[in-house]
């Protein structure tokens, strides 16, 4: 009975340790613009018709660049939010997705 118990526990360990693991708790990586709302109402599915690519690059050391339809700017970031040009907008990890939220519009970002 006992070690059935012990494996038990060793078991539990184990896939606590699997859920742990995952994904990275830092938005330091490459993101690309998968998804759009605002106000609710999705537009993810007309990125790429309105040729809305968007790539972002987030470095280590809190600097980046953001590209968006030939045009790149630079951006900082840290666990506050990206700034670019002056404005701070706020983000979320969930998983290997980046939301950036702000006025009812959401940009959901995939890392690559």
């Amino acid at each position: 009975m006992k070690k059935i118990v012990a494996l038990t526990l060793v078991l539990v360990m184990v896939l606590a340790l699997c859920a742990c693991g995952g994904g990275s708790k830092t938005a330091a990586g490459t993101w690309k613009l998968t998804g759009m709302t605002q106000d609710g109402q999705d537009y993810s599915q007309y990125l790429s018709m309105l040729g809305m690519e968007i790539t972002m690059v987030l470095n280590d050391d809190g600097t980046g660049t953001m590209e968006a339809m030939g045009e790149k700017v630079d951006v900082t970031w840290d666990a506050n939010g990206i700034t670019s040009q002056g404005e701070t907008i706020h983000y979320t990890l969930d998983g290997d997705k980046l939301i950036m939220a702000q006025d009812g519009a959401e940009m959901i970002f995939t890392r690559q």
